[in-house]
């Protein structure tokens, strides 16, 4: 099924219920639709749930597909993440296009966490399954979302570094494997310098008779006991 139209386009800090919705909205791939959109998909049957809609700037054609989180936002306005608006370019209140798009059902992701704090937390697979599955229903590759903490109260910034089967899936109601790839911070520890030992030079027993036959001359001279140089050395 085809749909496509345009609205205008606002954060979630602008929704007259956000004193009241989850906070955790803002780091999430949801949208807030008008009722109108669900109205007029319905007239054309055959809707499959979950909804994914492609969020596109209608300057530059660049997008990101959301989620549908619910139809409630007011008549002709669609609520998106503002850390979505600027990666798209977009401010508020300009008008955008949205696109029903199909997603395919994820099977594995390798994420990039910015900041080393995040992988030294306890168990951050967990906390990652956790705000994908309630947050992050859609995941695009090349993208950075944003994981919030509640009892650090801090965003954890994360970069989409590969999905699979496609560069855009889907990660409610499946099993999904998970990859970590090095923090953007992160540095490798430094190895520990083990002592060397000097070898010393073997000397065959030629030249150790002949040493020892110049020690007990009057010269003075000891073949071999001088200070080395390197050819072409000054």
């Amino acid at each position: 099924m085809e749909f496509s139209t345009d609205l205008l386009c606002f954060s979630y800090s602008c929704s007259p219920d956000f004193d009241t919705m989850d906070k955790e909205l803002q780091h999430s791939t949801t949208a807030l639709l008008p009722e109108s959109v669900l109205y007029q998909l319905n007239q054309k049957g055959n809707m499959e749930f979950p909804l994914f809609f492609k969020v596109s700037n209608k300057e530059t054609q660049f997008g990101r597909v959301c989620a549908v989180k619910s139809f409630t936002a007011p008549p002709g306005v669609c609520h998106i993440p503002y850390y979505i608006m600027s990666e798209l370019g977009i401010s508020e209140g300009e008008t955008i296009n949205i696109e029903l798009n199909s997603v395919p059902t994820g099977s594995y992701i390798k994420i990039r966490p910015h900041k080393t704090e995040f992988i030294n937390l306890s168990n951050p697979k967990a906390i990652l399954e956790k705000y994908l599955s309630k947050n992050y229903p859609v995941l695009s590759k090349g993208t950075t979302i944003s994981i919030w903490h509640d009892t650090m109260e801090k965003a954890f910034l994360i970069d989409i570094v590969e999905s699979k089967p496609s560069d855009v899936i889907k990660t409610i109601d499946t099993d999904i494997n998970l990859d970590f790839d090095k923090p953007l911070d992160y540095v490798e520890p430094e190895q520990k310098r083990e002592d060397v030992v000097p070898i010393q030079p073997k000397v065959n027993n030629f030249v150790n008779r002949k040493i020892d036959d110049y020690k007990n001359t009057d010269t003075g001279f000891i073949p071999f006991s001088g200070k080395g140089y390197r050819l072409g050395s000054s």
